[in-house]
């Protein structure tokens, strides 16, 4: 892993692996996506959630929170990030992270 300013981030090719990084913190695993002059495209993990618009999204966990039931998840829904903060490090995952990661997943099916 390393952690790379905006402007190297944004200089980054598509399917990079990546969280914002801030004061020893690292926020939600994502997958950039395409740049947009000062801007991203990017699929976030956390919230992968399948629907049909923002309150169905909060619908579906409000309802699926207290039954249990499975929540229909997916990863090909893409934001933009709309931040601009020119502060902004990035934690990029290097191809021996994502392998280990990958490893690791699998041990889970």
């Amino acid at each position: 892993m390393k952690i790379v300013n905006r402007k190297t981030f944004l200089a980054l090719p598509e399917n990079t692996i990546f969280s914002k990084y801030d004061s020893y913190c690292f926020g939600n695993l994502c997958i950039k996506d395409e740049t947009w002059s000062n801007d991203f495209i990017f699929l976030s993990f956390h919230d992968a959630i399948k629907n049909e618009s923002s309150s169905e999204f909060f619908d579906i966990l409000k309802e699926k929170s207290k039954t249990g039931e499975h929540i229909e998840m997916d990863f090909e829904s893409y934001g933009r990030d709309g931040f601009f903060d020119e502060d902004q490090l990035f934690a990029i995952w290097e191809k021996e992270d994502i392998v280990n990661l990958i490893e690791i997943l699998k041990r889970c099916i």
